[in-house]
């Protein structure tokens, strides 16, 4: 992971250089429009192919330059999460001919995601009376939510069965959803040097789409279930899971409450309890709009501890692996003395041999020395 956070460091410091370039940039929220003034011949205006942004040609092309205005879901845009920050990148490029060179620059918005798990002194949404409070929860369980998880150690890959839920109230039936989740080696998520989002946007399950995993179907409304395929940071075993769990009255979805799975084979975001309704989940290519309402609580699940696939292998265990590890060290470096012997062969008879075989030395020469 840090590999990745200094390489989304390296990519924002590039763009920031890059846009010294002269075009004017104007990122919203939802959409992004740029302004790359270039004088034009009437033969250039013609052929709006000569600029792209990602696989797009301009919204509108003049003498005077190209004009994009196009959202963050479309000409390829890359959307980045590092920290408290949101980044969306893409390529824009001017190709006139090919007498002129090509002009790339890197175009990048960048926005202030709203501060994670605000710790619980600050939480109105649950101050009050006990019975004004709910009560969630959130468990490791086994893979069909029979019971609680026999382990919290994993392996890479390996599925993590998680399950929140609020208490029923008999007046107000409550329904639950995870707002946010994060991943990170640390139980304090303010002092964690890495972090990874799994659940971001209000509900939109982002590690379904880089990732596996899923939202599975509700059994019933106070109660949310997570499949998640285990993965852990490269300087250590122990990680923590921080969520935000959220309650609301039962069947009120809306844009901040709502369950968003990513269905790959479809390439595109649906939502959990009403597929009909799945324009609810239309932000999560960009961001969604954040209110304060419902009554909430940040949990912290963990230790979890996630074993790489190499610490398991049979190779290294029990008397058959222990003989597969001495045949195999026994038996490359014969096969390395073989090829090597086969190669000097190979020399000495194609070439050091074989380029002497009519050579005869000159009488002439012999006796000169």
């Amino acid at each position: 992971m840090c590999f990745l956070q200094q390489g989304v460091i390296l990519i924002l410091v590039a763009a920031c250089l890059a846009q010294d370039g002269g075009f004017n940039l104007d990122c919203k929220p939802d959409a992004v429009t740029i302004k790359w003034p270039q004088k034009l011949t009437q033969e250039q205006v013609q052929n709006p192919y000569t600029f792209l942004l990602g696989n797009c040609i301009p919204s509108s092309v003049s003498e005077d330059g190209a004009l994009f205005r196009v959202g963050y879901n479309d000409c390829l845009f890359q959307r980045a999460v590092f920290g408290d920050k949101i980044v969306f990148m893409n390529l824009l490029s001017y190709r006139p001919d090919s007498a002129v060179p090509s002009v790339f620059h890197i175009v990048d918005c960048v926005f202030d995601r709203p501060a994670l798990l605000t710790p619980l002194a600050a939480q109105p949404g649950i101050q009050g009376t006990n019975e004004e409070k709910p009560i969630f929860s959130m468990e490791l369980m086994n893979d069909n939510f029979s019971g609680p998880a026999p382990s919290t150690t994993f392996s890479v890959g390996s599925t993590i069965s998680l399950r929140a839920a609020v208490a029923e109230q008999a007046d107000a039936p409550q329904q639950i959803f995870l707002n946010e989740c994060v991943m990170t080696e640390s139980s304090d998520p303010y002092l964690a040097n890495e972090t990874y989002t799994i659940i971001t946007d209000e509900g939109c399950l982002l590690e379904g789409k880089y990732g596996n995993a899923t939202f599975l179907p509700r059994e019933k409304p106070s109660e949310i279930r997570l499949s998640l395929a285990a993965f852990g940071f490269a300087d250590t075993e122990e990680v923590y899971l921080h969520c935000k769990l959220v309650s609301w009255q039962a069947h009120q979805l809306d844009v901040d409450l709502k369950a968003c799975n990513y269905r790959k084979e479809k390439q595109r975001w649906e939502l959990l309890d009403d597929s009909s309704r799945s324009d609810l989940c239309s932000c999560c290519d960009s961001i969604c709009q954040q209110r304060t309402r419902g009554l909430w609580q940040n949990v912290v699940v963990g230790p979890l501890r996630i074993q790489q696939e190499s610490r398991k292998d049979s190779v290294w265990k029990g008397p058959k692996g222990s003989a597969v590890f001495w045949l195999l060290t026994a038996a490359v470096p014969v096969v390395l003395l073989i090829a090597t012997g086969a190669l000097a062969l190979s020399y000495y008879l194609c070439i050091w041999r074989g380029g002497r075989l009519g050579y005869r030395p000159s009488r002439d020469l012999l006796n000169k020395y």
